[in-house]
């Protein structure tokens, strides 16, 4: 007995060691992490002091001045090109494209190897109308190089009054091209409609804001009271936006299941989003197409994942960007950051994020050979169909084809599906109510048309299938 006792004492001594040593073990690494932070703040505060008292210009290290710069060298070194230090002058930035009054070239730019990157493109906006595209590099504006500046700085050069122009140089696949560019009002309208064929609703999402919901929300009602066939929902160049815009907008499709889930750090910041019957408009047994490219991003591949994976309907077009994070943004008086706080992922479980989304019916742009781009680049610095739309303001369709002929004829290569298109853009400049769209230049709708019209969208066990 006695030496069961001993056993129980020696044991219970034992564990009190392991547990105080297993404490002291923690306490030395919470303190050696605490030692190590105290460390790098003191060498931050050494620097601080060192500039503060011995830089030769005492102008050039007020307080703002370097502790803001410390933020954002801080924010950098994370190297998440989603979560970046905002100036008060990139707030202000946020604040007027939100209500969309602004002159601008209509692009979403970015830093990549020194160069200043267009990582979007506002469709109809002055850049997008000039063939700017995606991936291209501008080195220099209106003279003034671009190379090595801030995103800021080059923002400011880029920017400017509604019909002052600037010369863009830029870099496509290893060409150098350049264009002149005429600034507007960039509006962000997020959202344009219309029927195709009278039986189709076709919907074209540029951003999801905070207005675009709704605005979806009433078109929809329209074409639900039309009894339209089908709806298109076109998210090419789209680069995204709100998650609770989109969720939302996915909800007027889809009646059940997961639309889309967020994973943060640690279990924080997680949340799963789901489809709610009281919300849809579009009921199930009418189709949905969405038409996507490479320029489809973050909101924008939500929609299409939610889609996708529940088969509630099709996918045309290119695969997506594959952006797969969220951010918030915190506000620190008159500046602030943007944070990656989590990932999405979709109704299957998937992180689209350096991925992106396959469409299921893919339908490529086709690419421009250096002999185009020189030949598009040569036709605007010769001004061609600018001074045939001055001479033609209203132009009949056998005068395009007239002037399609004679461009060629002088040697420009480019197709005359591609001419006609940049003439019928030069033409609706000056118009009030554009064509939304265009069936003869756009490849990717043209084939979601004959998808439908040739009954090749299958719907069986409430989902949706394209016919072998």
């Amino acid at each position: 007995m006695k030496n069961k006792e001993r056993i129980i004492w020696i044991s219970i001594v034992m564990a009190l060691f392991v547990v105080l040593l297993f404490g002291v073990f923690i306490n030395d690494a919470q303190a050696s992490t605490q030692n190590s932070s105290f460390a790098y703040f003191e060498k931050f505060k050494s620097v601080y002091r060192t500039l503060k008292e011995d830089y030769v210009d005492k102008t050039m290290v007020d307080d703002k001045k370097l502790i803001n710069g410390a933020i954002k060298g801080m924010i950098d070194s994370i190297g998440d090109k989603h979560t970046m230090y905002l100036s008060p002058e990139d707030l202000e930035d946020l604040k007027t494209t939100s209500t969309g009054n602004f002159g601008g070239i209509g692009v979403v730019i970015t830093s990549k190897d020194d160069y200043i990157s267009v990582d979007s493109v506002i469709e109809d906006g002055p850049a997008y109308k000039k063939g700017i595209k995606t991936g291209d590099l501008f080195i220099s504006a209106n003279g003034t190089s671009l190379k090595g500046m801030r995103l800021l700085e080059a923002t400011k050069i880029l920017k400017g009054d509604p019909g002052t122009t600037v010369k863009v140089e830029f870099i496509r696949k290893n060409v150098k091209m350049e264009v002149v560019i005429r600034r507007a009002i960039i509006k962000l309208p997020t959202v344009k409609s219309d029927y195709i064929e009278d039986k189709y609703g076709y919907i074209k999402i540029s951003e999801f804001s905070g207005a675009t919901d709704n605005d979806v929300k009433k078109i929809l009602k329209q074409f639900s009271e039309k009894n339209v066939k089908a709806v298109i929902v076109d998210l090419r160049y789209n680069p995204g936006g709100l998650l609770d815009s989109v969720a939302k907008i996915v909800n007027y499709f889809q009646d059940e299941g997961v639309i889309v889930s967020t994973i943060g750090r640690d279990g924080m910041n997680n949340d799963v989003i789901k489809a709610s019957k009281i919300n849809t408009i579009i009921q199930n047994d009418i189709p949905v197409v969405v038409l996507i490219d490479g320029n489809s991003a973050s909101a924008s591949e939500i929609f299409a994942g939610a889609i996708k994976d529940l088969k509630r309907g099709i996918l045309v077009g290119e695969k997506t960007y594959g952006k797969g994070s969220v951010q918030i943004f915190k506000q620190l008086g008159d500046d602030g950051f943007k944070l990656t706080i989590a990932k999405y992922y979709t109704p299957a479980g998937i992180c689209i994020d350096g991925i992106g989304i396959q469409p299921d019916v893919e339908v490529k742009e086709p690419e421009f050979t250096d002999d185009e781009n020189y030949s598009l680049t040569k036709l605007y610095k010769d001004k061609q169909i600018d001074n045939f739309i001055e001479k033609n303001p209203q132009p009949k369709d056998s005068d395009i084809d007239s002037f399609v002929s004679s461009v060629q004829a002088k040697g420009y290569n480019l197709s005359t599906r591609v001419l006609k298109k940049l003439v019928r853009v030069a033409v609706e400049r000056t118009e009030e109510n554009r064509s939304v769209y265009d069936l003869e230049y756009d490849l990717q709708l043209k084939k979601t048309i004959d998808l439908l019209d040739q009954g090749m969208i299958e719907y069986k066990d409430n989902k949706y299938f394209i016919k072998k």
